[in-house]
């Protein structure tokens, strides 16, 4: 790659804009300033908020917060100079919030069923998918292109989808998660304790605590291995891809091949903001 003037090495502290490329360097700068650009995509969930900034088409840090408010999306725009922005909430974050930094940024997109898609959403309810099964979808399609995907996302809830090998997200299913069948277990039962997840639970418990940990673990696998192999028989050169915060519990247990993205999520934000943005599409 040319480049018509030298890079400092610590590009973290020297940074220049798209808006200062097109500046000097006129159009050229369309190329040129995908290289300078960095994004920041935006996981607003329930309970906490996923920030992950990108640089050529890479994550390059990551960081968790409790919640969202006006004040963190000033210190996220003060932390590093971003040119485009791609929010996604399943909360009803009021978007004047985003207007109120000093801190412009070129692009600010919202996900919705709207937003143009580098694949296609064959779903009844379009407007009713979840943006982060939507994400995850994208994500392992951009890294697995032209494979049958299963992706599983193994979070608050378990969510099972399948993108076909042309590129179109065929629908999925949802059922509880590791945390949620403890909680439903206690909470619908008078004698039952909450438990917690243990990686030494028996085939079969030998006392209460045991047989919840055993019996609701053990099904989780099943139910996911059983998924698999159903899959693997219709699409033998099909990508098994898991995501989600219980992934790494979960992985050794379940039948290989299994392709872990811990970050799919933001992976699959990024590159919907990079297909929304006109001079990489052209």
């Amino acid at each position: 790659m040319f480049v018509p003037f030298p890079i400092p090495h610590n590009t973290k502290q020297y940074r220049i804009s798209g808006y200062e490329l097109t500046e000097q360097f006129g159009n050229f700068a369309c190329i040129l300033s995908y290289f300078f650009r960095m994004n920041l995509v935006l996981d607003i969930g329930n309970t906490h908020t996923k920030a992950g900034w990108f640089e050529l088409g890479h994550l390059t840090e990551i960081q968790r917060f409790e919640a969202f408010t006006k004040e963190l999306w000033v210190c996220l725009l003060e932390k590093n100079p971003v040119e485009m922005v791609l929010v996604s909430t399943v909360r009803k974050t009021d978007r004047d919030v985003f207007k109120s930094s000093k801190f412009a940024v070129k692009k600010l997109l919202f996900l919705d069923h709207n937003i143009p898609l580098p694949l296609k959403i064959v779903y009844s309810t379009p407007e009713t998918l979840g943006h982060d099964r939507i994400a995850a979808a994208v994500g392992a399609k951009c890294i697995y292109p032209g494979y049958p995907l299963l992706i599983m996302d193994m979070g608050t809830a378990i969510t099972i989808d399948f993108v076909s090998f042309e590129g179109e997200y065929k629908g999925g299913n949802i059922s509880p998660g590791l945390e949620a069948r403890f909680r439903a277990l206690h909470d619908y039962t008078e004698r039952l304790p909450l438990v917690k997840r243990d990686s030494s639970y028996p085939e079969f418990g030998n006392n209460t605590r045991t047989a919840m940990v055993a019996g609701v673990q053990q099904g989780i696998i099943q139910e996911l291995n059983g998924y698999i192999a159903r899959f693997e028989d219709s699409y033998p050169d099909c990508r098994i891809v898991v995501t989600g915060g219980d992934s790494a519990f979960f992985v050794p247990k379940l039948k290989k091949p299994i392709f872990a993205h811990p970050d799919l999520v933001l992976t699959g934000l990024n590159h919907i903001l990079e297909y929304n943005n006109p001079q990489i599409r052209q």
